[in-house]
């Protein structure tokens, strides 16, 4: 064995190379999920307003701050420049102690809160926004640090003219605002106030740009972070800036079938347990979602039945409701699946949008059929599959079938004795359709 010097075993050695810089998107990921678990919304419901008001009023008149705790004072002071209270007169007192406080206190647990009466009591144009802006403005050399970062962020938080704009220019800069605007320090982003105007801001500077892809996963994603509350105010304002830019050319179907199922996983569907959303949303707007839905139902029907129906050839009634679809004929559809078509349809939603779906309903009176009710004119017209004939009612009879019920029995259809016509599929049943029509 050859005896090799130390000196020559060392110079042989390699340098050790760096380590890799680690990734720290995994330990932002955590940072964020904890973040967002633990960091909810204060929320703290007054049961008697007017009492801790009058106690307040009491307290200012005598000077009289022996154990009143600081929680007192910030939950008066939301209360007093709150929506129902905060133009009473008997309260300016209490707004002007409040305002006067801001001016001479350097206590960072009263100025921090005042902080947040003023952005969750935000209302544009008005007195006691202004009044608090600028009082705010003049103590900001004294706020605690968690909102110098903002203000580092939003030099002009506190200028109400200006707040809202500047809040949505940087929306606008960043592709996931919701958690972009938590970065920056504003914890909350769907809180009241000065995010719903700032919110509104978003909408007109997007709203040109909504008919592209990526713009409107931005907006679809910042009305309903994942795993988060879905925005309330504004959402008829966001509805109908991402329908606008269809209303002169059709929307590509991959379009279509992105607004249709994000808008109903977020808001419902416009007839099915109707969010309060939908009520501010244009009746043109509306109508337009709905022929859409009415499309896009007739093909998920036929889709799944090819699925589930192997064998079955039903290319000639697809092209015969589509084509009623495509002429305005169907003023709006709504399917119920058998149990397995039911199965299939649901795994074909989003997955967080399955629980509780209510984009079709179902069948349950007989395992083979499936049906596709509509509503023609003053007709309810419903199509089944296989040797289910189409029945024909009318919509303004009683015992007439429902649209957008949450199940249906094909047996109980057959047996309804008022039923205008039926019509078996056999030689040129189209034309037989038509002329009943």
């Amino acid at each position: 064995m050859i005896d090799i010097p130390l000196s020559e075993r060392l110079g042989s050695l390699r340098p050790p190379g760096l380590p890799a810089v680690p990734s720290m998107e995994h330990l932002s990921r955590s940072i964020r999920r904890v973040m967002d678990r633990y960091d909810p919304p204060v929320t703290q419901p007054e049961h008697d307003a007017e009492r801790l008001l009058a106690e307040m009023r009491r307290r200012i008149a005598s000077d009289d701050w022996r154990k009143v705790p600081m929680s007192f004072v910030t939950r008066a002071a939301g209360l007093a420049f709150s929506t129902p209270f905060r133009t009473r007169a008997d309260l300016a007192p209490v707004r002007q102690f409040l305002l006067a406080e801001v001016a001479a206190s350097t206590r960072t647990g009263f100025l921090g809160p005042m902080v947040r009466v003023y952005l969750e009591s935000f209302t544009a144009g008005a007195d006691h926004s202004r009044a608090l802006g600028v009082a705010l403005a003049r103590a900001r050399d004294r706020i605690g640090p968690r909102w110098q970062a903002v203000l580092a962020a939003l030099p002009d938080l506190f200028d109400p003219d200006t707040a809202p704009a500047s809040i949505a220019a940087r929306m606008d800069g960043m592709d996931d605002p919701w958690h972009g605007l938590r970065a920056i320090g504003l914890r909350h982003p769907h809180a009241p106030g000065l995010m719903d105007a700032a919110h509104l801001a978003f909408l007109a500077r997007i709203a040109p740009r909504l008919d592209r892809r990526d713009q409107i996963d931005r907006l679809l994603g910042w009305l309903r972070p994942d795993g988060q509350t879905l925005r309330t105010v504004g959402a008829g304002a966001a509805i109908s800036a991402l329908l606008r830019p269809w209303v002169q050319r059709p929307p590509p179907s991959d379009i279509v079938t992105l607004l249709i199922d994000r808008l109903t996983q977020i808001y419902g569907h416009p007839r099915v347990g109707r969010h309060a959303a939908w009520n501010e949303v244009n009746p043109g707007l509306e109508a337009m979602f709905l022929r859409w839905l009415t499309g896009e139902d007739i093909r998920l029907l036929f889709r799944i039945l090819t699925e589930v129906e192997r064998g079955h050839m039903w290319a000639e009634r697809e092209a015969f409701w589509l084509t009623l679809h495509e002429q305005g004929r169907i003023g709006e559809a709504w399917i119920a699946f058998n149990d397995a078509g039911y199965r299939a349809a649901l795994a074909k939603l989003p997955e967080d949008a399955r629980q509780g779906a209510r984009r079709f309903g179902r069948q349950v009176g007989d395992p083979d059929k499936s049906l596709l009710i509509m509503r023609i004119s003053d007709r309810i017209v419903i199509e089944g599959t296989y040797n289910f004939k189409v029945h024909a009612f009318d919509a303004n009879q009683p015992k007439a079938p429902k649209l957008h019920q949450p199940r249906y029995d094909v047996a109980e259809i057959r047996r309804i004795p008022s039923a205008l016509w039926k019509q078996v599929h056999l030689g040129d049943w189209q034309s037989q359709v038509m002329r009943r029509l």
